[in-house]
């Protein structure tokens, strides 16, 4: 059986300090190899990153851990924002293989991406 944390858990653990983080402690204790996640909170950890400018990749690896979870897309994600990409597009991008459609030429310029555009061509 697993046990679903949502993001308030993972930043209580991985926060300086937090008023959640003994209670935090006690439950990854009690359920070591039980705690899952999934990439809204990933998502949502990344946001926070851009906010209170902390290092993606650090916290996307230590909650990986937590969460044991074996994602490429997720450090490929956080490594996209720490190039310069807004958080939406950082995942969009580790997603992808090799081309996206999209209007937005981010995908292009900043990921290297082969972009399908989806604007209309001048005639």
């Amino acid at each position: 059986m697993y046990v679903y944390a949502d993001t308030d858990f993972f930043l209580a653990l991985l926060k300086p300090s937090d008023w959640l983080k003994e209670r935090a402690k006690e439950i990854r204790e009690q359920f070591a190899d039980q705690i899952t996640t999934s990439e809204v909170t990933f998502i949502e950890l990344m946001l926070l990153c851009k906010r209170f400018n902390l290092e993606p990749v650090k916290i996307t690896s230590a909650a990986m851990k937590i969460g044991h979870l074996d994602d490429p897309v997720l450090l490929k994600a956080a490594l996209n924002i720490e190039k310069g990409g807004n958080v939406f597009d950082s995942f969009h991008a580790a997603h992808c293989e090799e081309s996206i459609i999209s209007s937005d030429d981010v995908f292009d310029k900043l990921f290297g991406l082969t972009r399908i555009n989806l604007e209309p061509e001048e005639r």
